[in-house]
C-alpha cells in the first residue's frame, strides 16, 4: 500500500496486488484471460476530483507494476457509481470487461476494467 502525497500533503492511497493471490476475488470476478494484477486508488480530497490526477499518477504507476508483477494485464474493479474514476481509468486505456458483484461492500454494483500493458496512454 502506498500513501499518495501532492505538494507534501497525503491525498489518498494505492495498493496493488496479484489477482489469484486472492481466492475470494477471483470468485467474484470469475476466469481471467490470463495471469492479471489489480489495484485499488483512492484520492480522498474532493477537490482533487475530476482534475486528472487519477490517471497522472496511475501513468506513473503502471509501469512500474507491469515490471514488478511480470505480467502484462491489470484489472480494475470500480464500483459502477463511481464515475468519476471508471472516466479516469478509461482516460488512460481501460476498457470495460464485465460487471460483477462485490458482496462485502457499501456498493455492490462493480464494473471490471481491463488493460494490456501495450494499450497503456
Amino acid at each position: 500500500m502506498l500513501l499518495i502525497r501532492m505538494d507534501g500533503r497525503p491525498i489518498g492511497v494505492m495498493q496493488s496486488y496479484r489477482v489469484d493471490s486472492y481466492p475470494d476475488y477471483v470468485a467474484e470476478l470469475g476466469e481471467l484471460a490470463e495471469p492479471a494484477f489489480s489495484l485499488d486508488l483512492f484520492i480522498g480530497e474532493l477537490d482533487l476530483i475530476g482534475k486528472g490526477v487519477g490517471p497522472e499518477l496511475l501513468r506513473a504507476f503502471l509501469p512500474v507494476a507491469f515490471q514488478r508483477y511480470q505480467l502484462d494485464y491489470c484489472v480494475i474493479g470500480p464500483a459502477r457509481s463511481n464515475v468519476a474514476a471508471i472516466r479516469a481509468y478509461e482516460k488512460i486505456g481501460f476498457r470495460y470487461l464485465k460487471d460483477y458483484r462485490e458482496e462485502d461492500t457499501s456498493d455492490p454494483d462493480h464494473m471490471l476494467l481491463d488493460l494490456r500493458r501495450a494499450e497503456l496512454h
